[in-house]
């Protein structure tokens, strides 16, 4: 890639990761870090099944047994991910929710985004180069 060509908008995905980075500043407490403290708390969350939080997780109810029981301590780096992932979604849903409606209600949200604005000029100072925009977006 030259540097007069556009370069990539930023996928959905990345957003998306962006706004739970920002719900997860907004937790009163941190959530679970041990793989046996995320399987207990899943399986609360998924009504004590293990075959449900299994299923959800990618890996066998033993598996999932053996974690919850401390046998098994060192997830693998899928199991990690998928353990953090679902912890973090779960936890706190009420802190979360009283942030979205403040958001929707009241105070609105800042949006900080990097963009390639420009022309394609070639030794212009209209050339096309990275911008950070920050702006705020009102509730309505």
């Amino acid at each position: 890639m030259n540097d007069h060509e556009q370069q990539p908008a930023p996928r959905r995905g990345k957003v998306l990761e962006a706004l739970a980075r920002a719900e997860r500043q907004v937790f009163t407490r941190s959530a679970p870090k041990s793989a046996k403290a995320q399987m207990k708390f899943l399986l609360t969350r998924a009504k004590g099944s293990t075959k449900a939080l299994a299923e959800r997780l990618g890996v066998s109810r033993r598996t999932a047994g053996r974690y919850r029981a401390g046998t098994l301590t060192t997830p693998q780096k899928r199991l990690r991910a998928a353990l953090v992932e679902e912890t973090e979604s779960e936890w706190q849903q009420q802190v979360r929710a009283q942030v979205h409606a403040a958001a929707a209600t009241s105070r609105g949200m800042m949006v900080d985004v990097t963009a390639f604005f420009g022309f394609t000029c070639k030794g212009s100072s209209d050339d096309g180069r990275e911008r950070q925009v920050t702006t705020e977006i009102s509730p309505t």
